[in-house]
């Protein structure tokens, strides 16, 4: 039997009680507040108590007539409600739009069809990853000979189909070209290694950028016999001058070990903070999004706030020194590859001012200068 709850506006509690007890009505006394006194008895005892107490008053219904009677009076919201969750249903699961990235319109055409033979197509359902990986799979099996890779990437309701052409490799006959080996810098030489070509340098001469080292044309006397392309490899000495300014004091950022996580939503171009918000200009932000659903224009995103704090160095004007000299040398040190070196250096100019410290240091590198120029076709 379904049990209601009645209110009873009545001053003695205990004469209630008593009726409904001497009734052999069953009740569960549930609370008073302000000579208000709240009961559950059955549905079918509620005539009784009704026409013994006249300002006993219905309150609430429980079980499944609750249920009925929030139902009847909330018919059109839950409607409404249901109808909404059905076509935003639809929607989540509705591809819109389907997007191939290439050039190609020949390949591109080939695509759609092919994906359309799999019912992936403007206004198809969504497929789940292990049915898309299967169709990635197919499409690049069946055309092996015009795709390298393929991915079909999900975005809200838009697949973007992303791929990289196969290419069919063409030797290219100008890797065979006659070329010479020439400085790519100014230098002075220093190691001539030379697989095939005529010699023209000798280690300690000064070249400039773009002069012939190695040559690929030969000659019998003065007479021109053919070009061909010339190999090797040139080590010169470059020179270098670096310039550096460390000041007595400075500030850094230093991370300070809090990270704060921001959610928040953005509908039709407003923001509106979830949970986490933490206002501060002081926190490095990295920012993902995590629901995206631009046909209700709407979107979540997670923002990661990693907090720091400023922190102010003094240092001496030896100390300053030393972090130039440092600096300086780690900028020419990152240019260097393998093989290459500081051969020497030579500080030219300190300038130690109030705030800061300025100096200026020369450079000796071991560095390869092996570059290649094109020799043009020599007409008989």
């Amino acid at each position: 039997m379904n049990k209601i709850q009645i209110k009873i506006i009545h001053n003695n509690l205990n004469i209630l009680i008593y009726y409904l007890t001497r009734n052999n009505i069953k009740f569960e006394y549930l609370c008073s507040k302000k000579n208000n006194h709240y009961f559950k008895i059955y549905k079918s005892d509620y005539k009784r108590v009704k026409n013994k107490f006249k300002k006993v008053k219905l309150v609430d219904y429980y079980g499944k007539e609750r249920i009925i009677k929030f139902i009847k009076k909330n018919y059109i919201f839950i409607l409404s409600l249901a109808f909404g969750l059905l076509i935003l249903y639809f929607l989540s699961t509705t591809i819109f739009f389907i997007e191939i990235n290439t050039n190609n319109d020949e390949l591109k055409n080939k695509l759609y069809n092919e994906l359309n033979s799999y019912n992936i197509r403007k206004y198809g359902r969504i497929k789940s990853y292990k049915e898309l990986n299967k169709i990635k799979k197919d499409i690049l099996k069946n055309n092996q000979d015009k795709l390298e890779w393929l991915e079909i990437k999900r975005e809200g309701t838009k697949y973007e189909v992303l791929l990289t052409e196969r290419v069919i490799p063409i030797i290219n006959n100008l890797n065979n070209s006659p070329r010479h080996i020439v400085a790519s810098k100014d230098a002075l030489i220093k190691h001539i290694v030379s697989n095939k070509g005529v010699i023209l340098k000798d280690v300690n001469d000064y070249v400039k950028k773009g002069e012939i080292i190695i040559s690929g044309d030969l000659y019998k006397g003065e007479t021109y016999i053919k070009s061909f392309k010339a190999s090797g490899e040139v080590y010169g000495e470059v020179w270098y001058t670096v310039k550096t300014i460390i000041p007595y004091k400075y500030i850094e950022y230093v991370r300070n070990g809090k990270v704060i996580n921001h959610y928040y939503l953005e509908f039709l171009g407003n923001k509106m903070s979830l949970i986490g918000r933490y206002n501060t200009n002081m926190s490095m932000n990295n920012t993902f999004l995590l629901v995206d659903k631009p046909y209700l224009g709407l979107r979540i995103y997670k923002e990661v706030k990693e907090l720091y704090e400023y922190k102010e160095f003094k240092v001496s004007k030896d100390e300053a020194y030393k972090e130039a000299i440092k600096r300086s040398d780690k900028s020419i040190k990152n240019k260097l590859k393998d093989k290459e070196y500081i051969i020497s250096k030579k500080v030219l100019n300190i300038s130690p001012m109030s705030s800061k410290i300025e100096i200026e240091v020369f450079y000796k590198v071991y560095e390869n200068i092996t570059d290649t120029l094109l020799i043009e076709e020599k007409k008989e």
